[in-house]
């Protein structure tokens, strides 16, 4: 028995090392072949590289301080200081004047530097515009008081319907509300203006153009305050047709002056309120600071709205003009710059939301409001309909220039796509479909707190709006000379 059992464990012995000897060999056959393999990886992977002559290969990272939650050193922006083309210089001027109304109460507007804007709780400037609130909210309240008990009583068919009702409600919370906004913005401006700069600086050490935005924000706001103004002035007119303007009269003075305008533009304070000059001067002052903050709301959406678009239309030429000479292009540092101005647009988002929608839906209100009265007054005069038609019409055009100048951050976000899409094989690499990813998910565009996104179809959206909440307003509104 002892002769099997040794010849089988000697066989066992003999194929268990033969099993040894093929698996150490089999390993190094691996260890050996292993570098060679990769040597091949290497030279396949240098060898793609041949299919990019024309693009350059990816640029050293810039460092990008917007994206940080920290503010920037007055070190950071040193270079790019005292440029009147940036867009703090640009519109220093026209905020300089709407604090002269209590807007936006922060220090250090006219300066070179963002960096020293600040918003100091116990100050002038917060003082005076906590005043003016104080002022509009006292209007408001009063305005509120009237539109309760007009709704309330009787006399609703015969004062005007829903237009007398609601207007001077709508026109000063409207006001007051906006105020509220741009000093609740105040604090946070500082930090808004430190990352644009910080942004215009990024993107400008890429050598881009620089877009000149002094001029374009200077029409874009005198066009609009300057015809607000005429618009006021033609509505004091009509408010005042009863004062002697000749001079010939012994009632040709400024408290009669102030009397007919507040018994005719306010006639719902004076029926809660006894008229005295004080009071006149308060409605006299107080309606021109909320008119300036209505008209200022939707110049500061635009103004915003096109620094943000020229930044967009620059990059966008530079990116045709390579195309078109087949240059070569970093597609890298192009794409940065499309994430960085996609990365600014939202921080303006969150910041300036409440106001675009308090802008919208305070335009859309006085749409229906002058048109419904248009359709439902009888003919009162030639200043009368010269001041309708007029307002109405400056309503209209300065609710489109909203709209337009506001969709086009998203329209000039897809410009560059078709050369994108058209590009050439050898140009072609992992940066720009990237880059063509960026642009096609990303939703650039400013909102109303989310509620809407302002693109060239909202226009379409606000029309039938308007024809819809005018037709509701026409059944309930009953006309004077029924």
């Amino acid at each position: 028995m002892g002769g099997p059992l040794n010849f089988n464990y000697d066989m066992m012995l003999k194929t268990k090392r033969i099993l040894s000897a093929s698996s150490k060999k089999g390993s190094a056959t691996h260890q050996k072949s292993l570098p060679f393999l990769m040597r091949q990886r290497k030279d396949k992977v240098n060898g793609m590289g041949i299919q990019f002559p024309i693009s350059q290969p990816p640029a050293p990272p810039r460092s990008r301080p917007f994206l940080h939650s920290g503010f920037p050193s007055e070190h950071t922006l040193t270079s790019s200081n005292n440029d009147p083309e940036s867009f703090h210089c640009a519109i220093s001027p026209i905020l300089t004047l709407a604090q002269l109304f209590g807007v936006l109460p922060v220090s250090g507007i006219c300066s070179p530097n963002p960096v020293q804007l600040k918003f100091i709780k116990f100050s002038f400037r917060t003082a005076y515009s906590v005043f003016i609130l104080g002022m509009v909210l006292f209007m408001s309240i009063l305005a509120i008081i009237h539109m309760i008990r007009t709704l309330n009583s009787l006399t609703f068919e015969v004062k005007g319907g829903v237009a007398s009702a609601t207007a001077g409600a709508i026109f000063y919370t409207n006001s007051f509300v906006g105020l509220i906004i741009f000093f609740w913005l105040s604090p946070r401006w500082g930090s808004l203006q430190r990352d644009w700069r910080n942004m215009e600086h990024f993107m400008d050490s890429n050598k881009n153009i620089r877009p000149k935005l002094r001029w374009k924000l200077y029409v874009i706001s005198a066009s609009i305050l300057l015809t607000a103004v005429f618009e006021h002035l033609l509505s004091m007119m009509l408010n005042t047709t009863k004062y002697d303007w000749s001079g010939k009269s012994g009632n040709s003075t400024f408290k009669n002056f102030l009397y007919i305008y507040s018994a005719s533009s306010h006639e719902f304070i004076l029926n809660i309120l006894k008229y005295n000059f004080a009071l006149g001067i308060v409605i006299f002052i107080v309606s021109k600071l909320a008119t300036f903050t209505w008209n200022f709301t939707d110049v500061f959406i635009m103004l915003v709205s096109t620094g943000l678009a020229e930044r967009y239309k620059t990059l966008n030429k530079q990116v045709i003009s390579l195309t078109s000479k087949h240059q070569k292009m970093d597609w890298c540092s192009l794409r940065e710059d499309y994430a960085t101005l996609s990365s600014m647009v939202k921080k303006v988002d969150n910041n300036i939301a409440p106001l675009i929608l308090l802008s919208f839906a305070n335009n859309l209100y006085f749409i229906c409001l002058q048109l419904l009265n248009g359709l439902s007054k009888p003919n009162s005069g030639i200043i009368n309909d010269i001041y309708f038609f007029g307002s109405f019409l400056f309503l209209i055009v300065r609710t489109i220039a909203v709209t337009l100048l506001t969709a086009r951050i998203h329209d000039q976000s897809k410009v560059v796509l078709p050369l994108l899409y058209t590009c050439s094989s050898s140009t072609y690499n992992v940066e720009t479909e990237r880059l063509i990813y960026l642009l096609t998910t990303d939703e650039i565009m400013l909102t109303g707190m989310r509620f809407f996104a302002i693109t060239r179809n909202f226009m379409l959206a606000v029309a039938g709006a308007i024809l819809t909440y005018e037709v509701v307003l026409l059944q309930f509104n009953v006309s004077v000379n029924k």
